[in-house]
């Protein structure tokens, strides 16, 4: 009994200080990018930016991605947290930071999720890859193609733990700010990367979570900071605020210290210095439209679901509502086709666009319905 509570006790306070969290870059006179993007995640709208498109080896950022497929596996109903996943020799071998999971060993998705966003661990990002993709390997397919599918068209993945390889992986900060925009979508993942201190194996391991910000900035949503052996250091983060949120990459600084400060000043200057809002339909827009050659000469039109703009504080009247919308269309039209576009902007600045479409139909006319017409014509007449 009291080797096995002196093995926990050293199996917690190694995970505390897990081994790819604290190497420095090889490279000693490596120059740093200190890039970084301030993104508002429901508009894409960019706030602030500094060498963003520049490509950076993203050390255990890449670990956020298979988080990512994990969450989406779960909506789709594949994976639920109590489903029990077994690690493999493959698991077994990653070094760095890890929980230490022996082949065979078997773990509910919801203690490995937390072994890898608490704990940064390794073999548990393997175990979540292998179930999800068969095998490692094919589950850095799928990673690259929901990187594709997001927009990062300068973000590569070799593997799933940013550990590995992690001098031929790349992204940049404004991929970075893509993938954390659709991390803040899945609320579910917010309990665990807001959380600083945990236990999994029944209190044998313990976690730290390396990410201060993720359990002490004022209305954050998580996410995760860190390095690589090869990269600089990062901090991804996001915060929600009175119906307003924010998600920052900062990528490749010098120290941790950097990438926090600077994720914490980019994250004020968004919520002190911007609002989003739904603008209002504008009072001229028409009602219907024209339709030239239709058994009705005029469609419905509706504006759909109007989305938020992302303006400064104060210029909230600057903003001005433009229709597009053609004098006619011709038959046949269906309900839903794209009939035209309303557009709001702040100056030359276009903020945002909501398609105008056909609130119903028009059939082309023909003369067998222009004659069933006329007999119906008659008949009522």
């Amino acid at each position: 009994m009291m080797i096995k509570r002196g093995l926990a006790l050293l199996s917690a306070v190694l995970f505390m200080f897990p081994m790819d969290m604290g190497i420095k870059s090889i490279a000693s006179d490596k120059e740093y990018t200190e890039s970084y993007v301030l993104m508002e995640p429901e508009t894409g709208t960019v706030v602030r930016e500094r060498n963003g498109r520049e490509r950076v080896r993203m050390g255990s950022f890449n670990k956020l991605m298979t988080v990512l497929l994990a969450a989406e596996a779960m909506d789709r109903g594949e994976l639920t947290p109590d489903t029990v996943l077994t690690a493999s020799e493959n698991a077994n071998s990653k070094q760095g930071a890890q929980i230490w999971l022996m082949p065979g060993e078997k773990m509910t998705l919801d203690e490995l999720l937390k072994g890898v966003i608490i704990g940064n661990a390794n073999d548990a990002a393997c175990v979540i890859a292998e179930k999800i993709g068969g095998t490692e390997e094919k589950f850095t397919e799928l990673m690259n193609k929901k990187a594709a599918e997001l927009g990062m068209n300068d973000t590569l993945f070799t593997e799933c733990t940013g550990y590995y390889g992690d001098s031929e992986q790349y992204t940049t900060a404004y991929d970075a700010a893509l993938l954390l925009c659709e991390l803040y979508s899945h609320s579910q993942l917010t309990g665990y990367f807001t959380t600083r201190l945990d236990e999994i194996k029944g209190g044998e391991v313990q976690l730290v979570s390396a990410n201060p910000m993720g359990s002490g900035y004022k209305g954050s949503v998580g996410f995760k900071c860190g390095t690589g052996p090869e990269s600089g250091y990062f901090a991804a983060e996001g915060a929600e605020r009175e119906g307003i949120a924010f998600v920052c990459a900062v990528m490749d600084c010098e120290n941790e210290d950097t990438a926090l400060g600077l994720s914490e000043e980019l994250l004020d200057i968004g919520f002190g210095g911007y609002t989003a809002f739904v603008p209002e339909i504008p009072d001229d827009l028409p009602s219907d439209i024209a339709v030239k050659g239709g058994r009705k000469s005029a469609v419905k039109i509706s504006a759909g679901v109007q989305g938020k703009v992302l303006v400064s504080k104060g210029s909230e009247g600057d903003i001005e509502a433009r229709v597009i919308l053609p004098s006619f269309v011709y038959a046949p039209v269906k309900k839903g086709d794209k009939v035209g576009e309303l557009r709001y902007y702040q100056g030359s600045r276009l903020l945002r666009q909501t398609e105008l479409r056909a609130a119903e139909s028009a059939d082309k006319k023909n003369i067998i319905n222009v004659l069933s017409d006329v007999m119906k014509f008659v008949v009522e007449f």
